[in-house]
């Protein structure tokens, strides 16, 4: 019998089946950066996801972009198969915070994992995507809209969106929803810190 480090998930090797294409694949789709392929002059002034997108170009131009790493998101998590899931939901929000294409400088990942997740666990991801944004239109009226400094409205609510997915989620989706969260929580910190 095989031991080695490389046998992840069923029994397989991390090759078995493709299964490092299938990740690479998400990770490429992922660096496919909808606000950097269409408004590629965001970058300069803000993020390239669809918040950054919706300051700079408006909610027509956000709506595009967020579509776009929606779709993104539900592709990659369609095109592997189940035993891969966990690894390329980790992987499209990877490529998307840190794009191969655009000099590992991307969003913030919530679109795409949404995106993920709704392909996934519809329901429960709609439960925790509809918490989210009640928490996020609450931070906005009673915080954001008076001191506009710290967290913006979306990734404020995010945070209690992946928190009610992470016990929402079924049992084989709760280490891809801590895994994306934990790499949104990561770009998140690099924002924060102006490093974007």
């Amino acid at each position: 019998m095989e031991t080695s480090i490389t046998r992840i998930g069923q029994g397989g090797g991390f090759c078995k089946n493709g299964g490092m294409a299938h990740v690479l694949l998400a990770y490429l789709l992922g660096s496919l950066v909808g606000g950097l392929l269409f408004f590629p002059e965001v970058r300069a002034r803000d993020l390239p996801g669809g918040s950054g997108v919706f300051r700079r170009k408006g909610p027509w131009a956000a709506f595009w972009v967020v579509l776009w790493d929606l779709g993104k998101g539900a592709l990659a998590l369609l095109l592997v198969p189940s035993e891969w899931r966990v690894w390329a939901a980790a992987a499209v929000v990877a490529g998307h915070n840190w794009p191969l294409f655009f000099r590992f400088r991307g969003g913030g990942g919530i679109a795409p994992s949404l995106g993920c997740f709704l392909a996934w666990f519809p329901g429960e991801t709609l439960g925790a995507a509809l918490l989210g944004l009640g928490v996020a239109g609450i931070y906005h009226l009673l915080y954001w809209k008076r001191q506009r400094k710290g967290i913006y409205p979306i990734p404020f609510g995010a945070i209690f969106g992946y928190l009610a997915l992470l016990l929402l989620a079924p049992a084989e989706g709760r280490l891809a929803a801590l895994l994306v969260a934990l790499l949104v929580a990561l770009r998140g910190l690099q924002i924060l810190s102006g490093r974007w």
